[in-house]
């Protein structure tokens, strides 16, 4: 899997997709804008479980706290924290942990 290409590409989505929001809100408010904002959200939602799937098969760990799952970030690829909700795995013991609520 060439992985440049695969950012590229993601990134390129990514921006359609912003695009489409932009246009979307320049729209008069009607229903046909409220089908358009649903299916905008329904191609978000889809895209972000694409890039989880794909983040998995590249050996990134997902938060499952969350629908869609969030890309767990990790800087030696054994302790991975949720940028989204700070729950935590420990790879080497396979644990996850979960940050206190905060006040």
């Amino acid at each position: 899997m060439d992985i440049d290409a695969l950012a590229k590409g993601v990134s390129l989505f990514s921006s359609a997709l912003t695009a489409l929001k932009q246009a979307i809100d320049l729209l008069p408010d009607s229903s046909k804008k409220v089908d358009a904002t649903a299916a905008l959200e329904r191609a978000e939602r889809e895209f972000k479980l694409a890039e989880a799937e794909v983040a998995k098969k590249l050996g990134y760990e997902v938060c499952r706290k969350h629908f869609p799952p969030e890309i767990m970030l990790s800087e030696n690829d054994e302790d991975w924290e949720c940028p989204k909700c700070g729950n935590r795995k420990d790879a080497r013991a396979r644990s996850f942990s979960v940050p206190p609520r905060r006040a």
